[in-house]
């Protein structure tokens, strides 16, 4: 009977080893996204900027201004009556871009997977009071930024432009297999 249960305990320890080798290697997965969401975010903006699309820009700028916002939940924001689609020019689009980058990229450097576990409470635009972990919100909005960027594309060649190729898979050839 000592044999069996020695087994399970192996197993199980095994099984927490494999879940901690996984659960350790998802900061850095963020991390890596983040970096390719910066990446596929500034191949968009030059886009835009080159098309003169008003629409395209429209939709960035709400792609970029809701990362900004996300970013500031984090830390117990209280978004009432927050206007996800601002009116900004391209160069506003480039510097909010670049800022906010900079801010995920020094939050996830920092982080460790405890953090990621962290809840942040905060309001949404319509006022109601949520509570969701960093690694949802943090999925949240790369998933959100993709959703967009998505809709740039489409618009860029329904205007007759081609648009950039932000692909992930090209991402990684370009950046990881250089």
């Amino acid at each position: 009977m000592a044999s069996l249960t020695t087994k399970r305990l192996v197993a199980t320890e095994s099984q927490l080893k494999l879940e901690l080798k996984t659960l350790m290697e998802t900061v850095a997965h963020l991390r890596h996204l983040f970096e390719y969401n910066d990446w596929a975010n500034r191949r968009l903006l030059v886009a835009v900027k080159s098309s003169g699309s008003d629409r395209c820009r429209e939709i960035l700028a709400h792609l970029l201004i809701t990362e900004k916002e996300y970013y500031e939940r984090l830390y117990g924001k209280d978004s009432t009556g927050f206007d996800f689609w601002p009116d900004l020019t391209v160069e506003e689009c480039g510097t909010l871009a670049r800022e906010t980058a900079e801010a995920y990229e020094k939050l996830l450097r920092r982080f460790d997977e405890d953090g990621l576990d962290i809840r942040a409470k905060y309001r949404s635009s319509e006022g109601f009071p949520y509570e969701n972990t960093f690694r949802e919100m943090l999925t949240h909005v790369l998933t959100h930024s993709s959703i967009h960027r998505g809709n740039v594309m489409l618009k860029l060649r329904e205007e007759g432009f081609a648009p950039p190729k932000i692909d992930y898979i090209i991402y990684l050839r370009e950046t990881k297999y250089i």
